[in-house]
């Protein structure tokens, strides 16, 4: 078992995570989110690694509190967070309001691909090797 400490802000967990796409590399603060199905990233951080959610052929429904949107689908090359690497990772482009502290969402296309447990109080997750 691994242990991974997570940030917390106004009682909400936060991870870093890494992308990489073609010869691009981003370290990204993201949002944990088990409430969110996709893994979603800021149209600024997809276009530093080269990608223009505006080009992405894919688009997919989600429903917001704030009602339906219909957002870009894209794959990054790399994705690496909490120890754990996914390739060909599909995430969801979405503006992020400016002066945000954070570059997106880790949802659970990410979080159910492996055995893991959320400890809410010391801000930490226990990942099975």
């Amino acid at each position: 078992m691994k242990y991974y400490r997570l940030t917390v802000r106004h009682d909400l967990l936060f991870t870093r995570a890494a992308l990489k796409h073609q010869d691009r590399i981003r370290v990204v603060h993201l949002l944990i989110d088990s409430g969110s199905t996709y893994t979603v990233l800021s149209w600024e951080v997809l276009l530093s690694l080269k990608l223009d959610p505006a080009t992405f052929a894919a688009r997919r429904s989600i429903l917001t509190a704030n009602g339906l949107l219909v957002l870009p689908e894209g794959e990054i090359e790399t994705f690496h967070a909490l120890g754990q690497l996914v390739e060909r990772f599909p995430v969801l482009a979405h503006t992020i309001p400016l002066g945000s502290q954070v570059d997106g969402v880790l949802g659970m296309n990410f979080l159910r691909r492996f055995v893991m447990e959320l400890n809410f109080k010391q801000a930490t997750v226990r990942l099975e090797s």
